[in-house]
């Protein structure tokens, strides 16, 4: 007759199996993985259900707070290698994601075209350096698409929650790949 040896699954003693279903070495053994996986399961269960409430409690603007900065990280990553769009640094404390026509025109708030790595200078204490960013904006972009996002610039734009969801998930897989 063969043996059937085993590792407890929960001290890792080896052991003599009794039953084809055993993983345990004794009732004691049995009852410290029964807890231990309550526990977890319990934990998941009660994580799961905090998760849900924050979900259910936000509202439309912290998913768009959510999806800027979601959306900001990447173009800060797209543009890693550049230097700033306005003054053309390469090195500097702080870089932020400038927008070439403002945030507060919905429509191209978050068009990748609009924005770029700008310096800390240059997108808060110079207002956006707007001059010279638009002229780097011609080279980077065209002519035509600089031309489009001006004059687009009071265009309507109701993103929903569900269309953020997808957006801020989409971008966060944007990052991974950067990363990658």
């Amino acid at each position: 007759m063969k043996l059937n040896k085993r590792k407890c699954k929960n001290c890792s003693k080896e052991f003599q199996k009794e039953s084809p279903l055993q993983s345990v070495c004794s009732i004691t053994c049995g009852i410290e993985r029964a807890h231990k996986l309550n526990k977890t399961k319990r934990k998941k269960e009660v994580d799961d259900k905090v998760k849900n409430m924050k979900e259910s409690l936000m509202k439309r603007s912290d998913y768009i707070k959510l999806f800027q900065s979601v959306f900001n990280t990447f173009i800060r990553m797209r543009d890693a290698d550049k230097p700033c769009v306005s003054c053309g640094v390469f090195k500097c404390e702080e870089f932020h994601a400038g927008h070439y026509i403002a945030s507060t025109y919905q429509y191209h708030r978050f068009n990748e075209f609009n924005v770029h790595k700008q310096c800390s200078r240059c997108n808060t204490h110079l207002r956006g350096n707007l001059i010279p960013y638009r002229i780097e904006l011609i080279n980077r972009i065209g002519l035509a698409e600089v031309q489009y996002l001006e004059d687009s610039r009071h265009m309507m734009l109701e993103i929903t929650i569900p269309e953020l969801k997808e957006k801020i998930k989409e971008y966060k897989e944007k990052i991974k790949n950067i990363r990658k």
